[in-house]
């Protein structure tokens, strides 16, 4: 539990940092620039530690299937985000955490619950209540949409990594290759190519907290986690994200929400517990 908590603290950092970024570079390109720092850390980490066997694991045709749903899923992430704002993109962004027993039930037959059950049903309600107060803005409504796309996304992801068993440090680490290499293409189709955060220090600050904690750090401890916890429980544990992102989106960046969007908010908040009540309370039981 303690891996996937601490995954999900720094991966709430990330709205902040890609708020920054984008200040810098357009979202294709801030993605492309990620994985790119990602991808030169982990090289070196693999050149020094012997025992991690990224290229073997980059010769099997999944890691690059994983590849393509992870990115496209963040894509969608940095797209909206930069529509939308880091607030409403960690809330968004994060129901996951109600998608994934759906999913899960019928890929991996992890059982539902009554709280599983109750807590899609009221993520659907505080989506649209989020969504509803958007609507006659066209940039912002676009902007929700693509973030409940890379919710799906990143559903998907945890379910498959949970099937296919994606859990040590290598697998991790060939999935950010991986995503370097995938994400090129998509830097060039997006618009000019700009170097410009590599030489602002607040630009650089947030690319290389994105590329190493955000991506390296982050996605190692998760990867890892998931071996201990089903997939649905993984995703409660990282309901901790929307603490941390809509907290410091309010105290760093000075987001605030609409009296609407607060109330789906907080019915979001209530699905995620009504999600994991079940999920946490078996937990316990087994440790």
């Amino acid at each position: 539990m303690a891996l996937t908590t601490g995954a999900g603290i720094i991966w709430g950092t990330s709205f902040v940092a890609i708020t920054v970024g984008l200040h810098y570079a357009n979202p294709y390109l801030l993605l492309f620039e990620r994985f790119l720092v990602a991808g030169v850390a982990v090289v070196v980490i693999g050149v020094f530690r012997k025992s991690t066997r990224i290229w073997s694991e980059l010769r099997k045709p999944w890691v690059w299937a994983i590849g393509v749903v992870y990115m496209s899923a963040f894509l969608s992430q940095f797209v909206g985000q930069g529509l939308a704002g880091a607030s409403l993109a960690s809330l968004l962004s994060n129901l996951f955490v109600v998608f994934t027993p759906i999913v899960a039930y019928f890929v991996l037959k992890e059982q539902p619950n009554r709280g599983a059950t109750l807590g899609v049903v009221m993520g659907v309600v505080g989506v649209l209540l989020v969504y509803s107060s958007s609507l006659g803005s066209g940039g912002t409504a676009v902007g929700d949409l693509l973030l409940i796309c890379s919710a799906l996304g990143y559903t998907v992801f945890i379910v498959l990594s949970k099937k296919l068993g994606v859990s040590s440090l290598s697998s991790s680490f060939a999935l950010i290759v991986v995503m370097a290499v995938e994400s090129a293409p998509v830097a060039l189709a997006g618009g000019p190519i700009s170097v410009a955060s590599f030489f602002q220090p607040e630009g650089l600050g947030a690319l290389l907290w994105l590329g190493v904690p955000c991506t390296v750090v982050a996605l190692a401890m998760f990867t890892k986690g998931l071996s201990y916890t089903g997939a649905s429980q993984s995703a409660v544990l990282l309901l901790i994200e929307i603490i941390v992102g809509v907290g410091l989106s309010y105290f760093l960046l000075g987001e605030t929400l609409t009296p609407v969007q607060w109330l789906g908010a907080a019915v979001i908040g209530f699905s995620i517990l009504a999600s994991s009540g079940t999920a946490l309370g078996k937990h316990r039981a087994k440790t």
